[in-house]
């Protein structure tokens, strides 16, 4: 199955597992609706001046996205060189921006149930 990695610290690795289990998706989902979302967005371009610079490669962790086509992947890798800069650089981007933003949180979950 083809990947999308994206490389954050083990903190917001950890973070963005939690986030994600919270909306009842697991990892992969979520990174690939951040991935078909810049797709159609295209904010990479304005989103690498808002985020932190990418954490040593000592303390970093790898986000996977097993993006269910090889044409998402490669529209991904263009999107990514399109805004300069590599796949798994713009992923981590995407991901990290996502714990700031939470997007999926405010927009997507508005109406969400309360179970209990």
């Amino acid at each position: 199955m083809p990947q999308v990695l994206g490389y954050v610290t083990s903190a917001e690795r950890d973070t963005f597992e939690a986030y994600a289990l919270d909306h009842g998706l697991d990892v992969t989902a979520l990174a690939n609706l951040l991935i078909v979302r810049e797709l159609r967005a295209k904010r990479l371009e304005m989103l690498v001046t808002t985020v932190e610079p990418a954490p040593p490669l000592t303390v970093r962790a790898k986000i996977v996205a097993h993006t269910p086509t090889e044409a998402t992947k490669l529209a991904f890798s263009i999107r990514a060189s399109e805004a300069g800069m590599k796949p798994s650089r713009a992923a981590a981007i995407l991901f990290r921006t996502e714990l700031e933003e939470r997007w999926l949180e405010r927009h997507v979950l508005v109406n969400q149930i309360d179970s209990s």
